[in-house]
Parts: structure tokens; sequence; C-alpha cells
């Protein structure tokens, strides 16, 4: 026997097996990362649909989300105190999903609907009021995003309103 050639057959055995075990390695990475966007995508979906609920099951919420939008300096007391933690949860909401989206767990086309969204909402005089407020409460990334968001913000239309030239 040959102890060369049967050598020489272990290494390509070898050889053939290592790159068996890459190709299932970045098979099993890739359905990994498939895995990990969609349960981001799911828990931001998931996060925003729990914040409405909370909103549309609740006529008082209701109310107090409809005025403090319009008015932050009209709220006193007990609808002060609930239009705050209405909107920190979605600022809280966003702050992570504009996280998920910075890790590359959320694609890039996905955040933009949800950036979109963001930009809609800071056109709403209370809430712009409501953000001067607490802006310090979260990281300076998210709160340069946001105040750049403001910045180009325009009043909008999601609940009928007229714009302001109308």
């Amino acid at each position: 026997m040959n102890w060369e050639a049967i050598s020489a057959i272990g290494q390509i055995v070898g050889a053939i097996a290592v790159v068996v075990s890459l190709i299932y390695l970045a098979t099993e990475v890739r359905r990994n990362t498939r895995a990990s966007r969609l349960a981001a995508m799911h828990s931001m979906s998931d996060s925003f649909n729990r914040w409405i609920q909370q909103i549309v099951e609740h006529p008082h919420l209701t109310e107090v989300y409809y005025r403090g939008i319009h008015d932050f300096e009209s709220l006193q007391g007990p609808d002060l105190v609930r239009f705050s933690m209405i909107m920190t949860q979605a600022f809280r909401n966003s702050e992570e999903n504009f996280y998920l989206q910075m890790e590359g767990h959320v694609g890039r086309s996905i955040w933009r609907g949800w950036e979109k969204t963001i930009h809609d909402v800071m056109g709403y005089p209370g809430i712009q009021a409501w953000w001067a407020t607490r802006s310090h409460l979260f990281s300076e990334e998210f709160a340069k995003l946001i105040n750049q968001l403001q910045h180009t913000a325009k009043h909008p239309r999601w609940y009928r309103e007229p714009m302001e030239d109308e």
C-alpha cells in the first residue's frame, strides 16, 4: 500500500468536507439572517399595533391623544400624564425600530415607511411641543433624527384636517 496515496486521498476528502461544511454554514447564516429580519419586522408591527390598540380601545385616551397632538399646552393634570405616556411609548417604539434598522435587522425600505410616519407625526404642533420637553430622554442619535424630521415636517392630514393653506 502506498501511504502517500492514502494520505492524498485523505486530504482530498478532508478538503471536500470543509467545503461542504462552509456551504452548509453559509446557508444557515443566510437563513438565520432572514429569520432575524422577519422577527424584527414582526416586532415593529406588533409594538405599533399594541400602541394603536390601547388608544382605540379607550375613548378617553383617543380624546386625550387627539387634543394633545393639536394643543399640548392645553393638557393639564392626568391628561398631561396620559398624553406624555402615550407619546413616550410611541417614541420608544420608534427609537427601538431606528436601532433595529441601524444594526441591519430591518431593511432600509421597511424603515423608510416608519421614518415617513414619524416625519408626518412631527408636523403636529402638540407633538412638537411635547418633543421639546422630552427629547433629552432619548438617545442622541435618535433625537438628532427626530429633530431633522421635525425641521421639514408639514402639518399632516392623518385625520382629514385641512392643510394650513386650505
